[in-house]
C-alpha cells in the first residue's frame, strides 16, 4: 500500500497481539541455582519480563532520562497524545548504550534484563528482554508489548533466501499500529559493521519478520503463520532454533533494516519532530477502516492527491507534514511516472515531479495494459483507452478489509475498471508473486525500486527545506 519506508516486507499480516495462549510457558533452564550444584530447573518464560517495580531497570532509565534535553524529559512523563509513542522511541535511543555480544548460549541460559544492563549487552533474545523491560518501565502497558521470537529472512543476496532464528520488540502504538522495534538498529555497532553500512547507503535489503510466539509479563501466545516451526510445542520449538542462530550473521544487516526513506530525506530534523512525522505516516497505512485513496494515489487520484499534499504542507503541523511526505512518497511508488520517466533520468535519477514540466500528454498511452484484468470492472463501463489517454495513472487499492469514502463513490465506477493496484506499483524491493505488468522481470523491477525510492528521498529534503523556512 505504500512505499517501503524501510527494508521490511510488509508485516501487518500477522496477529502480533498472540492467536492462541500456551498454557505452558515453562522452559528448562542450565543456569546454576545460587549457593548450589544443581543446573537444571523450570522457568516460567515471563519471568524475563516480570520486572515490575525492579529498581536497577528503573534507575538505568532514569539516568538515560536525565541526560535528555529539559523539554524533552517533561514530555516523557506527560500523558498527552503522542507521549507514550515519543516514550516508547526515547527508551529505543537509549538502547544505543549497550553492546550486541555473539553468544554460544541458547534458551536455557538466557540473562534476565538487570543482568544485560549489568554486563552492558548481550544477545538478540537479551537485548529484546531488556528492550521489553525498559518499555514497560516507562509507564507503557504491558498490554502494547511482545517480545516475539520467530525468523528473520534475507531475501536480498539470492534466490535462496537466508534464515536465522532471532529475537525483537513490537510495540502497539496509540494509533493501533503494532510496530517492529528493532534493538539491533541502536546498539553499539562494529566499526567494521558501521562502515559497511556507510558504504551501501542506498542499498535496499529484502528482510522480512516472521513470528512464531510472543509474550508479554502475562502470557505467551503462539502466532499462526504457514511455517510448521510455530505449530511444534514450546519447548520442542526452542529446542530447534539452537541450530539456527547466528552464524554468519553481520550485526550491520540489522543496522541497515530501518534506514528508510525519512532517516535520509529528513537528516537534520530534531528526534521528537522526527518521531511525530514517522507516527504520522505508519498511522495512515495502519488505520484502513478510514482509507482515502487521495492519502496514497491510489485509483488514480492524481490531481486531488497533490492538492490534498500542498494543503497539509501549508498548515504547518507536524502530523499533516508526516501526512503529506508519506503521501508524496506513495505517488512515487504507485503511479506510473516513474515508468515513464525511466528514459528520461537526470544524473541518473528520476526527476522531481512537477506538474508545469511534465512530458507531454501524447506520451502517456496504455495500449499495453488494454488485456489486464480489472476487479470490479463492470460491463459498458468507459472504455479505458479513451478515459485515460494522456493521464498518468496509478491502480485501484481495493480491498475487502477496507473502507472507502462515501464521497467518492460517485465516481467510483470508471474508476474500477483500472488495474488492480499490485499489477501498477513499484512499492517494495521484492517482486509481487503475481507479477508487475510494468516490469516483466525481478531485475528491471528492482531497478525501478531503486529509481522510485532515491526520487521520493530527493522530492521530500527538496520539500522539508522550503517547509522549515515557510
Amino acid at each position: 500500500m505504500c512505499l517501503q519506508q524501510s527494508a521490511i516486507r510488509p508485516y501487518q499480516k500477522w496477529r502480533w497481539a498472540g492467536d492462541e495462549i500456551v498454557h505452558s510457558p515453562i522452559i528448562p533452564a542450565a543456569r546454576r541455582i545460587a549457593g548450589s550444584r544443581r543446573k537444571g530447573y523450570d522457568i516460567d518464560i515471563r519471568e524475563y519480563l516480570s520486572i515490575e517495580s525492579n529498581s536497577v531497570i528503573s534507575h538505568w532509565l532514569h539516568d538515560y532520562i536525565a541526560s535528555l534535553p529539559s523539554e524533552e524529559q517533561l514530555r516523557f512523563f506527560r500523558r498527552d497524545a503522542g507521549c507514550f509513542d515519543f516514550r516508547a522511541n526515547i527508551v529505543v535511543q537509549a538502547m544505543k548504550s549497550l553492546r550486541h555480544y555473539r553468544s554460544n548460549r541458547t534458551f536455557d541460559q538466557w540473562l534476565f534484563p538487570d543482568e544485560t544492563l549489568t554486563l552492558g549487552g548481550g544477545d538478540c533474545e537479551d537485548l529484546a528482554f531488556v528492550l521489553a523491560a525498559l518499555l514497560s518501565a516507562s509507564g507503557i502497558s504491558s498490554d502494547c508489548i511482545r517480545v516475539a521470537l520467530g525468523d528473520i529472512i534475507d531475501y536480498s543476496q539470492t534466490d535462496s533466501p537466508k534464515r536465522w532464528a532471532h529475537a525483537w520488540v513490537v510495540y502497539q502504538r496509540e494509533n493501533s499500529a503494532w510496530e517492529i522495534l528493532e534493538p539491533l538498529t541502536k546498539i553499539h555497532q562494529p566499526k567494521s559493521a558501521v562502515q559497511s553500512k556507510a558504504k551501501a547507503k542506498f542499498d535496499v535489503l529484502d528482510v522480512e519478520y516472521t513470528p512464531h510466539f510472543v509474550f508479554n509479563a502475562q502470557h505467551l501466545w503462539r502466532v499462526r503463520t504457514p511455517q510448521l516451526a510455530a505449530a511444534k510445542p514450546f519447548v520442542e520449538y526452542l529446542d530447534d532454533r539452537k541450530d539456527k542462530f547466528w552464524d554468519g550473521f553481520d550485526p550491520s544487516f540489522a543496522a541497515g533494516v530501518h534506514a528508510d526513506v525519512y532517516d535520509y530525506a529528513l537528516s537534520g530534523m530534531p528526534v521528537s519532530d522526527l518521531l511525530v512525522v514517522k507516527g504520522a505516516s505508519l498511522g495512515v497505512d495502519a488505520n484502513v477502516l478510514k482509507y482515502d485513496p487521495r492519502d496514497h494515489f491510489d485509483f488514480a487520484y492524481i490531481d486531488a492527491g497533490w492538492d490534498r499534499v500542498n494543503q497539509r504542507l501549508r498548515s504547518k503541523s507536524l502530523v499533516d507534514f508526516g501526512l503529506a511526505t508519506h503521501a508524496m512518497a506513495d505517488f512515487y511508488a504507485h503511479s506510473v511516472y516513474g515508468y515513464f520517466m525511466r528514459d528520461k533520468l537526470k544524473n541518473g535519477q528520476i526527476p522531481p515531479y512537477d506538474n508545469s514540466t511534465l512530458p507531454p500528454a501524447s506520451e502517456f498511452t496504455y495500449g499495453f495494459l488494454a488485456q489486464e484484468y480489472r476487479p470490479g470492472c463492470q460491463a459498458g463501463a468507459p472504455d479505458f483507452e479513451r478515459q485515460w489517454q494522456g493521464k498518468i495513472l496509478s491502480g485501484q487499492w481495493w480491498r475487502w478489509y477496507t473502507t472507502y469514502p462515501e464521497e467518492l463513490r460517485a465516481d467510483l465506477s470508471h474508476r474500477r475498471c483500472l488495474p488492480d493496484h499490485d499489477r501498477l506499483a513499484v512499492d517494495s524491493p521484492s517482486y509481487p508473486e503475481k507479477g508487475n505488468a510494468l516490469f516483466p522481470n525481478k531485475s528491471s523491477y528492482r531497478a525501478q525500486f531503486l529509481l522510485r525510492r532515491q526520487a521520493a528521498i530527493q522530492h521530500i529534503a527538496m520539500v522539508y527545506e522550503d517547509w522549515k523556512q515557510a
